[in-house]
């Protein structure tokens, strides 16, 4: 098998690869990032790229030097279509030397990821607090854990292997005393010559699609800067599932995914401490959220018994692990607290959501909704709580979606669309401005958010585009409705000169029927615990997360995303589950909380509740 040199356009970037390397793993070795949000399985049509006939950059390229179309790609192509010099990155591999264009609507752009927590009060009780001594000239490592001992009412302290290195390199007797970092009154972490009263921590949120990472002092509480980034597992698959097959495909597919997730961890640390001229090992304490999945693979767990029945976490109660163990590059003796899990599909980021929300201490019921990938449902009081997990799929995330992207600059995130005219106006990530307010050469639009999609949805319904069953009300006279190249309807957001894209960016049958089926996931199981209740609507509906936080209440209302309960009742609250862990953080007793309402909640297998397929059925239509 020989090698093959490929150029990457229009940046030129240039790479030799072994015969049979997919050209998306060509083009990631050479620098070039395409976009994919399917995993590579051929799927979500988003690594489109474009090979070039003839002489280009130093080499002969022709399409006989790309293997063969595969059946993801034939199956593509009769859904979506594929130009003759197309092909998708992750499927094509290198059979020959090749000029490979990318355009522009394949490269990867940086996400606008947007992990807001709003820093809810919370009683600052820190499982980690720093004591200054100063002992006497000469003293040794005892006689100074003595000497706290008896001016802090502590007793029997042990050392970490950490604490005895710092002992090792500092000077005894040192004037300005030496101050210890001390775990729950019992293990010394650590010790720094002198005085030293900065005390740091960080709260990790690890999502399917997100990561995001809050840095906390410890001793007040407050976040003092945040970070967020793309989870780099998207690789493996963009939803829970995808990656426990790649779990159970690969046998070192779990630890390439607990790597990865721990390199990108670490990155994240390095970023934020730097931002605040500290360094990694300054990082104390780390309280961690994350689905079941994602908690299972962070902490190195087998995840392949939650893709079979019955669905077997590992453990479901709360986790400590030594950062030294998990390779997370902040103080090694740091402990890294994961949060408890409820059930198979429903993981310490809804505990998160539980403690930054208290809907355990609410005399009303609340309903809170938290979805993204996967959607995870509470409902409940004081007296009894309810939770369940929905299988929404990558549509809110842009998934799945014929133009659909995650949110960027230069992604549309709002849609209006005049009933009387048809004519659509646009939000654009990183404008302040309208689209109607713009010359069509200052928009120059990529692709359709989550947030604009079920806007655009909502809006056709509204507009009466398409009825309540899903399909299009052919019988409307507008430019904008009309037949594709596939002969099937669709319906043009923005025109081809609003795009950076050279095409039109439209509206199909598929991206509508992905939002029913999503917007049903979520409506069911919100029925069917609201029949667990006893009651027919919530006295109050929370939207948490990052996709929560964004979508226009009345569009997520208009398409049965939630009971209506008045949209004054209706509060959208950002990162919840990040908050969660940042309560924990600084306040140790809200761990053991977590401990007990996880195992309080009441969690409900949707798929085996009576009347499941006729309610999710009956979901599939949009209300009237």
């Amino acid at each position: 098998m020989g090698s093959h040199r490929i150029v990457f356009l229009p940046s030129g970037a240039a790479i030799t690869v072994k015969e049979g390397t997919s050209i998306r793993e060509a083009a990631l070795t050479a620098g070039e990032e395409i976009e994919t949000i399917c995993g590579g399985k051929g799927t979500c049509g988003k690594c489109r790229v474009q090979i070039v006939e003839g002489e280009s950059n130093g080499v002969n390229s022709c399409m006989k030097n790309v293997s063969p179309l595969t059946p993801a790609e034939q199956h593509f192509a009769e859904l979506y279509g594929l130009a003759p010099d197309e092909r998708l990155a992750c499927q094509g591999q290198v059979a020959g030397n090749l000029a490979v264009y990318i355009p522009q609507e394949s490269r990867v752009i940086r996400h606008q990821i947007i992990k807001n927590a709003i820093g809810r009060e919370v009683e600052i009780k820190p499982s980690i607090v720093k004591y200054h001594v100063k002992s006497s000239s000469g003293s040794g490592l005892p006689q100074i854990i003595s000497d706290i001992e008896k001016q802090f009412s502590l007793h029997n302290l042990v050392l970490s292997d950490q604490a005895e290195m710092d002992f090792a390199s500092m000077l005894s007797g040192n004037p300005e005393g030496v101050t210890l970092t001390v775990r729950d009154s019992r293990e010394i972490i650590r010790l720094e010559p002198g005085r030293s009263e900065g005390t740091y921590g960080l709260a990790l949120d690890i999502g399917t699609t997100t990561v995001a990472g809050y840095l906390c002092d410890l001793r007040t509480g407050d976040i003092l800067t945040t970070e967020a980034m793309l989870n780099p597992q998207v690789r493996f698959g963009e939803d829970i599932m995808a990656r426990i097959a790649y779990a159970k495909d690969n046998p070192a597919g779990l630890i390439e995914m607990n790597q990865v997730i721990i390199s990108a961890v670490n990155e994240l640390v390095q970023t934020i401490t730097t931002r605040l001229d500290l360094g990694p090992s300054d990082i104390v304490d780390v309280v961690m959220v994350g689905n079941t999945v994602m908690h299972h693979i962070f902490l190195g767990m087998d995840i392949v018994p939650l893709g079979m029945y019955p669905f077997i976490p590992v453990t479901t109660d709360s986790v400590n692990r030594k950062a030294r163990d998990l390779g997370m590059e902040v103080l090694l003796s740091a402990n890294i607290h994961a949060l408890p899990i409820e059930a198979a599909f429903i993981g310490a980021d809804n505990v998160g959501v539980m403690l930054a929300e208290e809907p355990h201490r609410q005399d009303g019921t609340v309903l809170i909704i938290d979805a993204g990938t996967n959607g995870e449902l509470i409902l409940g009081n004081r007296d009894r709580m309810l939770s369940a997990s929905c299988a929404t799929g990558p549509a809110f995330e842009g998934g799945n979606i014929l133009f659909g992207m995650r949110a960027a600059p230069g992604t549309i995130d709002r849609v209006r669309i005049d009933p009387q005219t048809y004519h659509v106006s646009f939000g654009i990530i990183g404008r302040s401005r309208w689209s109607a307010e713009l010359a069509a050469s200052e928009i120059q639009v990529r692709g359709i958010c989550g947030s604009g999609i079920i806007d655009a949805v909502a809006e056709m319904l509204n507009s009466g585009i398409i009825r309540t069953d899903g399909g299009f009300e052919k019988t409307i006279a507008c430019e904008r409705l009309r037949t594709g190249a596939d002969g099937k309807p669709e319906f043009v957001i923005a025109w081809k000169n609003q795009t950076a894209i050279d095409r039109d960016i439209v509206i199909v049958q598929k991206d509508i029927r992905s939002i029913q089926l999503a917007m049903a996931a979520i409506a069911t199981g919100n029925r069917m615990m609201l029949k667990r209740m006893g009651i027919e609507t919530p006295d109050k509906v929370i939207l948490a997360g990052a996709f929560g936080s964004f979508i226009d209440p009345r569009s997520a209302l208009k398409l049965g995303m939630f009971p209506d309960c008045g949209l004054e009742n209706v509060e959208s609250v950002g990162n919840a589950a990040g908050d969660g862990a940042r309560i924990a953080l600084v306040n140790k007793d809200k761990r053991e909380e977590a401990q007990r309402i996880a195992r309080e909640v009441e969690y409900i297998e949707l798929t085996e509740e009576p009347g499941f397929n006729e309610a999710f059925l009956e979901a599939t239509h949009f209300p009237g």
